[in-house]
């Protein structure tokens, strides 16, 4: 496998509007530095597992070999925070191995690194044997976090074993109120993901994209819109993809929350990076992520659209639909965001409920 297909990547999940995509480098952490904010690098579940490649003995040439060497040349180089978040993604009986991993490629390839004595530790049960997640066992807190995207990922399962006959812009606009219904709101980045999960196209006419659109579709159909076919993998891979979202925009908010961190006693923001070695996400990233408008800490979505696509029917009529619903609710004040976790757990039963109906339908 290619280095450029192999070696962890980092992804900036809000830029300024017109700030093209940026590389992290050591010298842009140490600019972060002297405005005032720290990089925070968040590691994901897959370059947790590359830490659990190495050993005690492991040398530079064995980090090179896991595809971690441009994390080592940011560590030795810049100065950054570090996170193993990532384990947020596994069943309990993974977290040890992959903290006790994580602290010894911290302690080995990051001497002198210094533990931040407000970070919190996920709470986890060792003795527990569920190979997979369960949403409903997680934490109000993490449901709270995850359960938005993790809704909308089982309603795209739900909406394509449930519409198979119906055209792909109807899925969409099903899936839209469907989403409005349940939650009563609406992810701008789950909105898109969807866009992309109900566009149908024969073989002739994926030949006939451009790359860039063909390598897009390919990688959000990859990671958000492969159809399951029994419950179990429709919540497993619903919780997979609902943390994948997490970390394309889900990232954003200890900024926009306002967090900080000490470093040597004094209080630094923090300049939220994800660091990954999927690298469908890391293209992704570059074509649909969150930017920064008005001066608020919140964010909005910013997204690329080729004159393919503007000028295809599918996208012409989804992207006009999305407008024309989310523009109206703007108006009237459609925000209730109350309860927001009962609504999740209500919206995760109902959704779950009508797909297991569903496969029960079909024949043995």
């Amino acid at each position: 496998m290619s280095k450029e297909n192999w070696d962890i990547q980092f992804i900036k999940p809000c830029r300024f509007l017109e700030e093209e995509h940026r590389l992290l480098t050591p010298e842009y952490t140490l600019q972060s530095i002297a405005r005032g904010r720290i990089v925070q690098i968040n590691l994901d579940n897959c370059s947790i597992q590359r830490m659990e490649d190495l050993t005690e003995e492991s040398t530079i040439e064995d980090v090179e070999a896991v595809g971690l060497l441009p994390l080592f040349d940011i560590l030795q180089k810049g100065m950054v925070s570090l996170t193993c978040i990532g384990v947020n993604e596994m069943p309990d009986w993974r977290v040890r191995n992959a903290h006790t991993a994580y602290e010894r490629f911290c302690r080995k390839f990051w001497p002198g690194h210094k533990d931040d004595k407000d970070a919190t530790f996920r709470v986890y049960n060792p003795e527990c044997k569920e190979r997979k997640v369960k949403f409903g066992e997680l934490s109000d807190e993490a449901r709270c976090v995850y359960g938005g995207a993790y809704v909308s990922m089982l309603q795209i399962q739900n909406i394509h074993h449930s519409y198979p006959d119906t055209t792909p812009e109807n899925r969409f606009e099903i899936y839209l109120h469907s989403m409005i219904g349940l939650l009563g709101i609406v992810s701008g980045f789950e909105l898109e993901i969807a866009k992309w999960a109900f566009w149908e196209l024969n073989k002739n006419e994926i030949n006939r994209l451009v790359s860039s659109v063909k390598q897009r579709r390919k990688d959000i159909r990859e990671n958000f819109a492969k159809v399951k076919n029994e419950i179990s993998k429709c919540r497993e891979y619903a919780f997979d993809r609902a943390m994948d979202l997490h970390w394309l925009s889900g990232a954003n908010l200890s900024e926009d929350l306002g967090h900080d961190i000490d470093i040597n006693g004094t209080r630094l923001k923090l300049d939220n990076w994800v660091g990954t070695n999927d690298h469908k996400l890391y293209r992704i990233s570059r074509d649909i992520h969150s930017t920064y408008h008005d001066d608020s800490t919140m964010k909005r979505l910013a997204i690329t659209r080729e004159r393919e696509l503007e000028s295809n029917l599918y996208w012409r009529n989804v992207d006009r639909t999305s407008k024309d619903i989310l523009t109206y609710r703007y108006h009237t004040g459609y925000a209730n965001i109350d309860e927001i976790l009962a609504k999740i757990d209500k919206a995760v039963s109902h959704v779950e409920g009508e797909l297991i109906r569903k496969f029960d339908e079909v024949p043995a």
